[in-house]
């Protein structure tokens, strides 16, 4: 896959990973995890931004607009189950976010243009902190790990 190809490639990802979340918030009857899944719809409307940037500035160099494998980006979306809990819906944000971060760095290590390389390596540092970030919302609410510098339960027998 070359430069443009990965750069559409990802603005599908990203439009993909706007629709999820914003479909989460809509859903989440905790207003903690609907404030999360929009600050996540909010920074992957702003990936769409800034790969759709490059992704203009390569087309308009290249004077070609590239095709997007719909097989490739199937192997990028997670498959949702039709109604989700908070935990499956965190656990499918995991997994989603987990792909889009190694695919990012894929793609940074394969880029023609240090431009879009550094875009990349960017958002895939950006995409591995959503992953955590999930993380640790999926440890609080089953009471595991660690949480905000906290245990969140103790091996400790009283």
């Amino acid at each position: 896959m070359n430069e443009v190809e990965a750069l559409a490639l990802a603005l599908e990802v990203e439009k993909a990973e706007l629709r999820f979340y914003l479909r989460l918030a809509r859903k989440a009857g905790d207003e903690r995890a609907r404030k999360m899944f929009l600050f996540l719809a909010k920074e992957e409307a702003e990936h769409w931004d800034e790969f759709e940037r490059a992704f203009l500035e390569r087309v308009a160099a290249e004077c070609r607009l590239p095709a997007v494998s719909e097989e490739l980006l199937e192997n990028l979306l997670v498959k949702e189950p039709e109604s989700l809990s908070e935990v499956d819906a965190v656990k499918v944000g995991m997994e989603q976010e987990k792909l889009t971060w190694e695919f990012y760095e894929k793609a940074a290590k394969d880029a023609e243009h240090e431009s879009v390389r550094r875009i990349f390596e960017e958002l895939a540092k950006v995409e591995k902190g959503h992953y955590e970030l999930l993380k640790a919302q999926y440890d609080s609410i089953m009471k595991t790990g660690i949480w905000m510098d906290y245990q969140d339960f103790s091996l400790e027998v009283d």
